[in-house]
């Protein structure tokens, strides 16, 4: 079924635990993602990109008709799951892609202003939160710095302080912010410093859900203390691809004597996606919709 990811997030936040928001770029990854989430009865977010932004990496750009038709396959796919499925567009960086992804039917929209000053981040969520939340769609935002690449240096004055989400808080009226803590986009090369102090921090003071970007990579520890911490969504692609590809590289190396058939390695990598999924549905501690929606 699909529901307003403010919905799941909520739920999570009542019930200390997280919801893996998972990324997809086409439909094998989908069908990875929800036949875990069925197989385990947790909800689950999948998460999309700006398909037809110019400025988006060309691996992941689609045409209009692309992207139309994808969208159309993926929200009948979620509409159909017995679980509860958000569809979240990730790290939009304006707000004419936000309309798109609402009109494409997600149930929550990222705008990503973190990289401007402060006071024209307020002013471009607010004006998203604005007509997302005419259109029944909730909105995420980020502050603070959630590093690019893996070998950023965290230091001290990048983790979001209490003050600076409070206020962007009040002034936007956003359902979800997504805040520094010490984790990295991408692959990590060295061990992440996470502030788990500041989760807590944060998590005490601001009423709406915790969201954590560069979810891949972190130990089995940190994903459960994060979660116990008061982290509600965490993010998670860059493994995720990555053991898909390993699947299809070692189902390969098994055969090397034999044809590559096409077949044969898409389902090796979905059910390499599908391990790691179903693995970090249990880091994150996602209670059972049973235990969730039928109390």
């Amino acid at each position: 079924m699909l529901v307003n990811t403010k919905n799941i997030l909520e739920e999570a936040k009542k019930g200390g635990y997280a919801v893996g928001a998972f990324n997809l770029l086409s439909h094998p990854t989908v069908e990875a993602i929800l036949n875990v989430a069925e197989e385990t009865n947790t909800p689950v977010i999948v998460q999309i990109n700006d398909w037809v932004d110019p400025n988006l990496a060309i691996a992941r750009r689609k045409s209009q008709f692309e992207a139309d038709t994808f969208m159309n396959y993926l929200v009948d796919r979620c509409k159909a799951s017995p679980v509860p499925v958000a569809i979240n567009l990730d790290h939009c960086k304006t707000y004419e892609g936000c309309m798109r992804g609402i009109k494409w039917g997600c149930t929550s929209v990222m705008i990503d202003g973190s990289e401007l000053p402060v006071e024209e981040n307020i002013k471009l969520t607010k004006a998203v939160v604005n007509t997302a939340h005419a259109c029944g769609v909730s909105v995420e935002a980020e502050i603070g710095h959630v590093g690019g690449r893996a070998d950023d240096t965290v230091k001290e004055d990048v983790y979001t302080t209490v003050e600076e989400a409070n206020l962007f808080y009040k002034k936007t009226g956003v359902d979800m912010l997504a805040v520094s803590i010490g984790t990295t986009h991408g692959v990590y090369l060295k061990k992440p410093k996470l502030n788990f102090d500041r989760i807590s921090e944060l998590n005490k003071n601001i009423s709406i859900p915790l969201v954590m970007h560069g979810g891949s990579g972190l130990t089995p520890g940190d994903y459960i203390e994060c979660a116990k911490r008061g982290i509600t969504k965490i993010n998670f692609a860059t493994y995720m691809f990555m053991e898909g590809g390993k699947y299809i590289k070692e189902t390969l190396e098994k055969n090397a004597d034999k044809p590559a058939e096409f077949n044969t390695l898409l389902k090796a990598g979905i059910e390499g996606q599908k391990a790691i999924i179903r693995e970090h549905i249990e880091y994150f501690g996602t209670k059972k919709y049973d235990e969730i929606f039928r109390q």
